[in-house]
């Protein structure tokens, strides 16, 4: 799917990178409501620490983390490490790097993004069936 780009509503922030700007710039151009660095209560090693992590799509339960370095090891164990305690706190993030942001990399990001959120109603819609009185029924989650 292709996303054509509106003009921003948000203020103009200032980011910490070039990364996340480009990011933030994204999600304005097409009114994705966010929070930046906004703290988020995360259980890691059995301890409940809070955390900013660089984007919250604010009614879509998505984190984005830019990963600005990559190529450093340390850097990309701990880029590893966080993406796994997001996941065992049943969050979602995606972390983008550098080197995805080339080319035709906003859709790429969008896509993604729907591609969660289409994961997401097929989980639901999966989890519920029609009843032969038409109603809807769970059948995962009551």
């Amino acid at each position: 799917m292709t996303y054509s780009p509106r003009r921003s509503a948000t203020p103009t922030k200032h980011f910490r990178s070039w990364g996340e700007t480009q990011i933030a710039r994204l999600l304005d151009r097409h009114y994705i409501p966010y929070l930046y660095e906004h703290p988020l209560a995360v259980v890691d090693e059995g301890k409940t620490k809070i955390w900013h992590p660089d984007f919250q799509l604010s009614g879509y339960g998505i984190l984005i983390e830019y990963c600005g370095l990559p190529d450093r090891p340390d850097y990309a164990a701990g880029m590893a490490r966080k993406e796994a305690v997001y996941r065992d706190n049943g969050l979602t993030a995606l972390m983008v790097t550098p080197d995805q942001l080339r080319g035709d990399w906003p859709n790429r990001v969008l896509g993604r993004i729907e591609g969660i959120l289409n994961e997401r109603v097929t989980n639901f819609k999966d989890a519920c069936h029609l009843s032969s009185s038409g109603k809807h029924v769970l059948t995962r989650y009551g």
